[in-house]
């Protein structure tokens, strides 16, 4: 008697989908984390400057609720929330040069795979 072999590439196309489809919630996830971590970052970045500046405290917590604002907004300076366009915007009407920008990360691979672990990231 003659055992004939089962095609599985149904299965195999089934499976592919389902791994891709973790993959990108996996990814999707990651962005959003990393979109958060950046806007912390850039919130304290602006309001440490106002602390440098010696402005009141009502003035620093009234501005970072302007902040909080802008980033729940689907829209900046009138237009969509695209990245791009503000920076363009911004760099055009105000002369700011962001390519001036570059950023102290100040943990090392090793310390941030040792701190991911204990904190379940």
């Amino acid at each position: 008697m003659k055992v004939q072999a089962k095609n599985c590439t149904e299965c195999r196309k089934r499976i592919h989908a389902e791994e891709q489809d973790a993959y990108l919630k996996k990814q999707y996830a990651y962005l959003n984390d990393g979109i958060y971590t950046m806007a912390v970052m850039s919130a304290a970045v602006a309001l440490s400057v106002l602390v440098q500046r010696d402005r009141s405290k009502a003035y620093i917590q009234k501005f970072y609720d302007d902040m909080v604002m802008i980033y729940g907004t689907a829209e900046v300076l009138g237009k969509p929330l695209i990245l791009t366009d503000v920076i363009k915007q911004l760099e055009q009407d105000y002369g700011v040069d962001f390519s001036r920008l570059h950023v102290n990360f100040n943990e090392t691979q090793k310390e941030f795979i040792k701190g991911a672990k204990s904190n379940g990231r």
